[in-house]
């Protein structure tokens, strides 16, 4: 007597829900949007550079790429682009289920559903981490492509602050898949309130108070400046530290936004 086909294993579950998010990604606007949101910031970056380092000696124009790069990495990269890409590709993941009336369907496919949440975090934090990490070292090399020295010497440091952004882009994503898991017709506007309040503004704080910042850490796992109100104040956080809490952080969103769907049965918000 024939036994039963077994059912496919987490694995392999994850992985199919891997490809297909993948895949709607890649054919969405989200990755246009995400691309041009990137160019405009190394454009922008990269023609400030250049721009101020005309008819100046070369000691000069090595002090205004390290400035440029400097500067566009903290507030083109982490104030910016370090919250549009994880927000872009991850916060709807869920509500897009829910809302085209597929998640039924999807839910009730051998799959389990903490297998389908992981699937799409970790495909929408691929490209968001993918950008982030490809954008930084464009900056790197074209705002370093007349330094060759500092080209290679500076690369160790560039290197250090791509780890910090591809942290909180895995950080940032685990967030935004948890409140679009708790509350999928209004997940969006709940992810960019708690990243707007929590990580954005706290960040400026004096203080302890920026510890609630993931984005702080970020900066610190970076070796950048402090800056905000009352900077001497804010404490420093080694990366050794720094590194482990922001991932941790965004894990443990990942798991409780599992739990969430795993315990959920969602409605339908359109007739």
């Amino acid at each position: 007597m024939s036994q039963p086909p077994a059912l496919p294993g987490f694995g392999h579950g994850l992985k199919v829900i891997f490809r297909m998010q993948m895949r709607r990604l890649i054919r969405g606007r989200k990755l246009r949007l995400g691309l041009v949101s990137c160019a405009l910031i190394l454009f922008a970056v990269i023609a400030a550079r250049y721009a101020s380092a005309r008819d100046v000696g070369p000691e000069r124009s090595l002090e205004i790429a390290q400035d440029a790069i400097t500067s566009g990495f903290s507030w083109g990269f982490f104030k910016l682009l370090a919250f549009l890409l994880p927000f872009l590709f991850t916060s709807s993941a869920i509500a897009e289920e829910v809302e085209g009336r597929t998640f039924t369907y999807v839910a009730s496919r051998p799959v389990s559903r903490f297998a389908m949440v992981l699937g799409k975090w970790a495909a929408g934090t691929l490209l968001a981490v993918g950008l982030l990490v490809g954008s930084g070292l464009l900056l790197h090399l074209i705002g370093y492509a007349t330094e060759p020295t500092a080209l290679v010497d500076q690369f160790a440091e560039t290197g250090r602050t791509l780890l910090a952004l591809a942290l909180l882009g895995v950080c940032y994503g685990g967030i935004c898949v948890f409140w679009g898991a708790v509350a999928p017709d209004a997940g969006g506007i709940l992810a960019g309130l708690y990243l707007g309040v929590i990580e954005w503004l706290v960040q400026f704080l004096p203080g302890s108070f920026r510890l609630i910042s993931m984005n702080y850490l970020g900066q610190q796992v970076a070796g950048m400046e402090r800056a905000g109100l009352m900077p001497e104040t804010a404490p420093e956080i080694d990366a050794i530290i720094g590194g482990p809490v922001i991932l941790g952080v965004g894990l443990l969103f990942l798991f409780f936004a599992g739990l969430v769907v795993q315990g959920s049965e969602y409605r339908f918000s359109k007739a």
